[in-house]
């Protein structure tokens, strides 16, 4: 991430950088927004409420990289299980993949959602 120069005094580079935050989460960019939230805590670890926002954008990055990786294994599990029961054309292994890409991302996305309400 480039480093930015801000102008102003600490309260409004805080305040700009806390914005950045903000945006960062609303738009699902996880890895900025807790990079931005560390650079606050650096400098006022009680700056309003950066420390429930750095955890949320952790837990958010968190769910967000697991539900990549089991999309991932869903989808190498899935060409195997192709190739397992004899499919040799590539559109088969391809289309394999994507429905066990589409189902593992699923799953993942349910098993966040069942653990945020239990």
């Amino acid at each position: 991430m480039p480093k930015l120069q801000l102008a102003g005094s600490i309260d409004e580079q805080l305040a700009t950088v806390y914005d950045m935050v903000q945006e960062r989460l609303a738009n699902g960019r996880y890895s900025g927004a807790v990079a931005y939230a560390k650079e606050i805590v650096k400098v006022d670890p009680n700056y309003r409420d950066i420390q429930e926002l750095l955890r949320k954008a952790q837990r958010a990055k968190r769910e967000q990289t697991w539900s990549l990786v089991v999309s991932l294994l869903a989808a190498v599990a899935a060409i195997a299980l192709s190739r397992w029961i004899g499919l040799t054309r590539d559109w088969q292994m391809l289309l394999f993949a994507f429905i066990g890409l589409l189902g593992g991302f699923l799953l993942a996305n349910a098993w966040f959602a069942f653990r945020t309400r239990s």
